[in-house]
């Protein structure tokens, strides 16, 4: 029989020791209890002590991210806890059908995670890569960034804020930035690759490969392995 905690201070380390057995698969979780606690809601199941999954809700969101990992028998007592109101759920696919009985109005879609190591990597370089850094960039991640069609407007301080947090690199064209490609989450087992986009008029001209083969480098310099989801039916993002 299992049982559901609340994770908290009594109990947050051995959560974190039992998700560091599987980095990879628990790295938003891993990365969200240790750095962002004050954000992070878990309940957690165990049975003989041994992790049997958990749903955690990340609530610095404009709206409330939940994950659910866990096996079929607990998924429905642990999506309990999913908060009212919109909410974007994480879960594996197998998970879909309890979720759709639980939420039959629910829109999904499925991703596919892909993954290098430290030493598997082939990169793209060129001399029109380098690192964002300080407001001039920034205010050209702005304005790239003004060309993704339904992205919330972005103000400078959020660009160089996101630019402090996230290393990101660009790709330049007679000094303009038309593709970019950066990590939001670091640990040491894992970097994610995300914020992958190139301007609507550059497109099919490798920049994407080139920006994401350059964060993809330096991740790879710093962390055993880097990783990036994408959705399975978007073709063009799988292929960079």
């Amino acid at each position: 029989m299992y049982e559901i905690e609340r994770v908290d201070e009594s109990n947050r380390q051995s959560v974190i020791d039992l998700l560091k057995a599987d980095a990879i698969r628990h790295v938003f979780a891993l990365y969200d209890v240790q750095y962002e606690p004050e954000h992070t809601i878990m309940y957690a199941a165990f049975e003989k002590g041994l992790l049997k999954g958990y749903i955690l809700i990340y609530t610095a969101m404009e709206f409330p991210s939940v994950i659910l990992e866990c096996t079929g028998d607990v998924a429905g007592e642990l999506m309990s806890y999913v908060p009212e109101g919109n909410f974007i759920m994480q879960a594996p696919p197998q998970l879909l059908p309890i979720i759709k009985d639980r939420f039959p109005s629910v829109k999904h879609y499925v991703e596919d995670w892909m993954r290098v190591k430290r030493g598997e990597a082939n990169f793209f370089k060129s001399i029109l890569v380098r690192k964002l850094r300080g407001p001039e960039d920034a205010m050209k991640l702005k304005t790239l960034l003004s060309t993704w069609e339904g992205r919330p407007t972005e103000t400078i301080e959020r660009c160089i804020s996101w630019m402090s947090r996230m290393p990101a690199y660009g790709v330049f064209v007679s000094g303009e930035l038309v593709s970019c490609a950066g990590s939001f989450l670091q640990l040491p087992q894992v970097w994610m690759i995300g914020g992958v986009y190139t301007h609507p008029n550059q497109r099919n001209k490798g920049y994407a490969t080139l920006a994401t083969s350059a964060i993809t480098e330096e991740a790879l310099e710093r962390a055993e392995s880097a990783a990036l989801f994408v959705r399975s039916d978007n073709r063009p993002a799988i292929r960079v």
